[in-house]
C-alpha cells in the first residue's frame, strides 16, 4: 500500500531529476516534466535555473502556462521579465509573448530596450510589440529611430507611424528588404534603398514637427531589479570530429570568441550564409574560431540521413528485410556530401560532424541555420537562427570580446 501511495510522486521526482540532468533532452520531455510535476512552478524554476539551452527555452514558454497572470509568483514574473533580454532569441521572444498574456507593464519598456540592439531581427522584434502600445506612448518612441541607418528597419518604424497618425509616408517594405548579391553571395541593401527609405523619414519628419505638441515625451526604463535577475548562460562542452578524423572540443577555444553554426548540405539558408561566414573567419581569424557543425547526420522525420535514405530502407526496397544492417554506406555519403560542400564552397574555417546530435542537442540546433556565441570565458552571448548580414556578424563579435555586466556574472 505504502509503495503504491508513494509511487507515482517518486517517479515523478525521479524523471525530474533525469531531465534536469540530461544537457540535451527532446523539448517535449521537459515539457512532460512540468506538466506532471506535482508542483508545475517549482518545476518551471528549476528548468529555468538549470542553466541550459533547451531547458530555459521550455521554461519561459511554458511560464504563462503553468499559472494564471493574476498568480504569478513575483519570482516568476521577475524571471519571464529578464529573459526578455536574453542572449537566446528564441527565449526572448517566448518571454515577450508571455508578458503580453500577462498584460505586464513592464512589457513597452522591455520591447523598447530591443530597439538599441545590434541584431535586426531583435529589433523588429521589438518593434513588434511597440504595436500594442497606445499612440500616446509609441509615436515619441518611434519618431528618435527616422534617423536609423538600418533602411528596411526605418521602413518598418515608418509603417508603425502610419498605424499611429494615418498618415501614408510613400515607403513600401518591398523597395527597401535586402537581397542577395549574386556574385558575392552576401545580403545587401539594393541601389536606392537608403535614399527611399529616408525620403520616407523625412515626410514623417515633417509630420512630427506639425504634431510635436500633441504628445508628451516618454522615457521608459527596464527595472533594476530585471537587470539584476540576469545570470550568465554556461556553453556546454562538446567534442566532435573534423572530417580528417581530428577530435576537437569547444572549450579548446577557451581565450577566443567562438561562433558555432548548425547547418546540413540541404539547407538552403545555411549555405546561402556560408559566404558571410568565410568572410568573418578572414577577416576576424586571429581573435575568432567559427566551428561549422554539420547535422546531416541527424535523422530527419522521416528517418533519413542527409535527405538520404538509410541503408536499412534501401535493402527493403530491394527485397531485403535485414533491419541490423548498418548505416555505414549513408554515414559514408554524407561525409562526402560534406567534404564536397568544404571544397566547393571554398569554406576556411573548422567543420565539424555531430554524427549523435551532441552538440546540436545541447544547443538546440535543429532549426537551421542556428548560430550561437560563445565568448572567450565560455558564456553564451547570442543563440538566434537564420542568416544574418556580414555588419551584424561583426557587431555580434565586437559585443562579444565586451566583458558581460557584474549582474550577470553571479
Amino acid at each position: 500500500m505504502a509503495l503504491w501511495f508513494f509511487g507515482k510522486p517518486l517517479r515523478s521526482r525521479l524523471a525530474e531529476k533525469a531531465i534536469l540532468m540530461n544537457d540535451a533532452p527532446p523539448p517535449e520531455a521537459v515539457e512532460e516534466m512540468i506538466q506532471n510535476a506535482p508542483n508545475p512552478v517549482a518545476a518551471t524554476l528549476a528548468a529555468w535555473n538549470s542553466g541550459k539551452i533547451v531547458h530555459r527555452q521550455v521554461a519561459i514558454r511554458q511560464s504563462p502556462r503553468v499559472v494564471p497572470k493574476d498568480e504569478a509568483s513575483l519570482e516568476l514574473r521577475t524571471i519571464l521579465r529578464s529573459a526578455a533580454l536574453d542572449p537566446d532569441m528564441n527565449v526572448r521572444e517566448a518571454a515577450l509573448a508571455g508578458l503580453q498574456d500577462w498584460k505586464d507593464p513592464a512589457l513597452t519598456a522591455l520591447a523598447s530596450a530591443q530597439i538599441a540592439d545590434c541584431d535586426p531581427q531583435v529589433r523588429m522584434l521589438g518593434l513588434q510589440y511597440f504595436k500594442h502600445a497606445p499612440a500616446e506612448v509609441g509615436v515619441p518612441l518611434i519618431v528618435p529611430l527616422l534617423d536609423d541607418g538600418d533602411p528596411f528597419f526605418l521602413t518598418m518604424s515608418l509603417k508603425l507611424l502610419e498605424k499611429w497618425s494615418g498618415q501614408d509616408f510613400d515607403v513600401k517594405l518591398g523597395d527597401t528588404a535586402p537581397v542577395q548579391n549574386e556574385i558575392t553571395g552576401l545580403n545587401e541593401f539594393r541601389e536606392g534603398s537608403h535614399a527611399t527609405a529616408k525620403a520616407g523619414a523625412e515626410r514623417a519628419k515633417g509630420w512630427w514637427s506639425k504634431h510635436q505638441a500633441e504628445f508628451n515625451p516618454v522615457e521608459l526604463e527596464v527595472p533594476l531589479e530585471v537587470r539584476a535577475a540576469m545570470t550568465p548562460v554556461p556553453a556546454a562542452d562538446f567534442n566532435l570530429n573534423t572530417l580528417d578524423g581530428r577530435r576537437v572540443r569547444l572549450s579548446d577555444f577557451r581565450g577566443k570568441v567562438v561562433l558555432i553554426n548548425f547547418w546540413t548540405t540541404w539547407c538552403t539558408a545555411c549555405v546561402s550564409e556560408m559566404p558571410e561566414l568565410i568572410e568573418l573567419q578572414k577577416r576576424h581569424g586571429g581573435r575568432l574560431a567559427i566551428l561549422g557543425v554539420s547535422l546531416d547526420y541527424v535523422p530527419d522525420s522521416h528517418g533519413h540521413i542527409g535527405a538520404h535514405a538509410a541503408v536499412e530502407e534501401q535493402n527493403h526496397s530491394n527485397g531485403h528485410h535485414d533491419d541490423d544492417e548498418p548505416n555505414a554506406a549513408a554515414l559514408k555519403r554524407v561525409r562526402e556530401k560534406v567534404a564536397r560542400t568544404v571544397k566547393t564552397r571554398g569554406i576556411n574555417y573548422t567543420i565539424l560532424l555531430d554524427e549523435h546530435n551532441r552538440a546540436g542537442g545541447r544547443f538546440n540546433g535543429g532549426e537551421l541555420p542556428t548560430t550561437v556565441i560563445v565568448d572567450a570565458d565560455g558564456y553564451v552571448r547570442r543563440r538566434f537562427v537564420g542568416a544574418r548580414s556580414l555588419p551584424v556578424f561583426e557587431a555580434m563579435i565586437a559585443e562579444a570580446t565586451r566583458p558581460l555586466a557584474a549582474s550577470a556574472r553571479r
